[in-house]
């Protein structure tokens, strides 16, 4: 009975180990003179896990002194109802707006104020104001005329403002306004009662007096009164006074006003959706909790009509305003009858601006939602546009962020230390590095991102501070295919037609940036786009020619002697050692400070690349010494240590007040055990890498296996150069043999 005793004990023992074990960084079982603290070789990590990347951000420009800059736009909130006696339940919500911004003016207006009001200030617009069918048609057209004159902002009476104004308006903003939402295809979005694909909203924004685009926005109504541009009565208001002919004349003002045009006053900054778009619901993708939301519109002022068409009372309305008509001048009778929006802005090609977070604030010209490239799982273009923000792998607002980590490492403003951005996609990483000063040098192939990338930079006037290079890197020059098959059908934006324009599959993708399986790239290989999917599950390849062609270069040559390169980012679907291959006399002769990669060793196994725990070893023997990484590994090991602590009741210090970090630190012990969790991964996980002057001796980068022909890594991957080619057969997990 005492051996059964004995080794029931034993077993609760083993079995309550490995319930409290997890799936990474769980090690061996402990042995009999163990103590229950050494089951886990890395619970120290504990202490330390959240440490992240110890860069101090360069850019330091005080909240408090911030807010307190001169501003174009005044301080006054304007806010509006049909009578003074509003509803009890919007209280709360006008409040908000004095709770947040105390030394703000806040002026109210009911029906006979604003009637008033325009009579006084515009008695030009007075007869269009009176004659409008709509109360909420007038409610629009007096918001455009008061901020118009007066300057500040306005704001409906049921939204709520969380934070203060003056950390949103910036000084040099004339024009404030945030996008609503966006959808695929017009029919996607005539279905939710939208007037455009992609909308800016008007409940609330922000203008400085006399700008241009609210008096333009003033004519078109006084102009179309009497003009029918739906039978859908709802469709009739967005078009006449409401959203859809805001979105059109501000999007026309946002391409006259660029920001690189530095003496012209009438900025036009488009917000992300978070700020003040987000759906008290949580539809779309953003919940009403969600951090980074200044303003929530609870939508209890509903005026459009159940079903989108006119009941009784509408319809008499209606008759009486076409009798009122033919009474009007001649030039006053209804001219057309459309059921889509009357004017296109010609500047509309597809490409939309977005202020992106960040100090200072910078904007990109970003692709409708599924229609741009995707990158790391994820439509690039659609969460810069509802969160102004991206990062790989991880939520966008998530901090700090993997861009607050990369560009904090470029020190001063002017030090003449450069960004290579290797895989740039639209550009996030280079044009936030320009944004504060400092140089980038990017590269990327991708057609979709280019025009992206290379609209944004002349929209913000960076060419001085950004070089583009339309190419891709490896660890020798040679041309490579980057379209097989045919090409793409090329999508038409801007509100004309994108219906059928899917987004690019993944692969297509990945061959257009220059970083797919190399059997693709050969230009003596013939590979179809059908046999992408298939390459990818290593079946047999079909036949087909290449239809275009580009360079792959080593990087050195694209790094002046008198340039010094302080950090380099590397996105290329697991090219990463080939690059860093190419890059070698950088990296060896003037170290940078940071590495930031984006690695995913299940694609480094794919094209036949260096395994990722040697590959890290061989940057820590050059000096990289502090290392962190963030994703859905570091998250994984932060959720096993805390949850063995929480089941084995193992205490510490400090333990309740316990935040799951952003960034993990990542000793050499654990390179091997993070390449093997991360390689059943297809998400990428950041590796940021920091130069320590105290290192090992520098190495060659071509030493332990590094992508050279016929090398086999210390791990048995093996190493494949890009030029070289790959049969199907040879890579890895293919179970086949040449």
């Amino acid at each position: 009975s005492l051996w059964k005793l004995l080794a029931l004990i034993v077993g609760l023992v083993v079995t309550f180990h490995a319930a409290s074990c997890g799936y990474f960084f769980c090690v061996k079982f402990p042995g009999l003179l163990e103590l229950p603290g050494n089951m886990y070789d890395d619970i120290s990590d504990i202490y330390y896990l959240s440490g992240g990347p110890r860069v101090i951000p360069s850019y330091k420009h005080p909240t408090s002194q911030r807010n307190h800059d001169p501003k174009l736009i005044p301080q006054i909130i304007h806010q509006t109802y049909k009578s003074s006696q509003v509803p009890n339940s919007v209280r709360p919500m006008m409040q908000s707006w004095r709770q947040a911004n105390p030394n703000w003016e806040i002026r109210f207006y009911d029906d006979e104020a604003c009637l008033e009001f325009v009579q006084h200030e515009f008695p030009e617009y007075l007869d269009a104001y009176r004659n409008l069918p709509k109360h909420v048609e007038r409610s629009d057209f007096f918001r455009y005329m008061v901020v118009l004159r007066m300057g500040g902002l306005y704001a409906d009476v049921d939204t709520e403002c969380r934070r203060p104004m003056d950390e949103i308006i910036k000084p040099r903003d004339t024009l404030l306004v945030g996008w609503e939402n966006e959808f695929a295809t017009p029919e996607i979005a005539a279905h939710r009662n939208y007037a455009r694909t992609r909308q800016v909203l008007q409940w609330v924004f922000a203008a400085a007096p006399g700008h241009p685009a609210l008096r333009e926005i003033c004519d078109h109504i006084a102009q179309n009164v009497y003009t029918q541009f739906s039978q859908n009565t709802n469709r009739d208001t967005l078009e006449r006074t409401g959203p859809g002919v805001f979105t059109d004349y501000v999007l026309k003002h946002a391409a006259m006003h660029p920001p690189s045009k530095r003496d012209d006053p009438w900025t036009v900054r488009l917000l992300p959706k978070v700020h003040f778009g987000v759906h008290p619901v949580g539809l779309d993708g953003i919940e009403p909790d969600a951090p980074g939301i200044t303003v929530l519109h609870h939508y209890l002022g509903t005026w459009k009509v159940r079903g989108g068409w006119s009941r009784n009372r509408i319809d008499l309305y209606r008759l009486w305003r076409k009798a009122k008509s033919y009474m009007a001048p001649e030039s006053s009778k209804p001219q057309k009858v459309v059921d889509k929006p009357s004017w296109h802005a010609p500047h509309q090609t597809g490409l939309f601006p977005v202020s992106i977070e960040w100090e200072p604030p910078f904007t990109m010209l970003v692709d409708l939602i599924g229609h741009g490239d995707h990158q790391a799982g994820s439509d690039v273009s659609a969460s810069l546009t509802a969160w102004g923000s991206w990062q790989p792998a991880l939520a966008p607002t998530r901090g700090p962020t993997v861009l607050d980590a990369l560009i904090g490492s470029l020190g001063s403003r002017g030090s003449n230390r450069v960004l290579l951005d290797i895989g740039a996609g639209q550009g996030l990483f280079s044009l936030a590095a320009a944004a504060r000063g400092h140089r980038a040098i990017a590269f990327e192939l991708s057609a979709n991102s280019l025009a992206s990338m290379e609209a944004s930079i002349a929209f913000n006037g960076f060419q001085d501070l950004l070089t583009l290079h339309k190419a891709a890197l490896g660890s020798q020059d040679e041309e490579i295919c980057v379209e097989r098959g045919g090409p793409p059908k090329a999508p038409v934006f801007g509100g004309a037609n994108p219906a059928s324009v899917p987004s690019l599959i993944k692969h297509q993708v990945d061959l257009a940036r220059g970083y797919s399986h190399p059997q693709l790239h050969n230009m003596s290989a013939k590979v179809s786009l059908d046999a992408l999917e298939a390459l990818a599950e290593h079946e047999p390849l079909p036949l087909a020619n290449c239809t275009r062609t580009a360079r792959r270069f080593k990087g050195n040559q694209f790094v002046l002697n008198e340039t010094k390169v302080a950090a380099i980012r590397i996105s290329a679907n697991g090219w990463e050692a080939s690059i860093l291959h190419g890059l070698q006399d950088v990296i060896t002769q003037s170290p940078p400070s940071v590495i930031l990669m984006e690695l995913t060793p299940s694609q480094m196994q794919v094209v036949g690349m260096a395994n990722a725990a040697t590959l890290l070893q061989q940057l820590y023997d050059l000096g990289y010494t502090d290392i962190s990484h963030s994703g859905y590994v570091c998250d994984e090991r932060w959720y096993n240590l805390t949850r063995s602590i929480r089941l084995r009741g193992l205490g510490f210090a400090g333990q309740d007040s316990l935040r799951q970090p952003t960034w993990c630190t990542l000793p050499p012990d654990k390179f091997h055990a993070l390449s093997a969790r991360t390689s059943q991964q297809q998400r990428p996980e950041n590796i940021l890498l920091i130069y320590k002057a105290a290192a090992k001796a520098k190495q060659s980068l071509l030493s332990q296996g590094t992508p050279t022909p016929s090398t086999t890594s210390s791990s048995g991957v093996p190493l494949v150069g890009p030029n070289v080619t790959v049969s199907v057969c040879n890579v890895p997990a293919t179970g086949r043999t040449c």
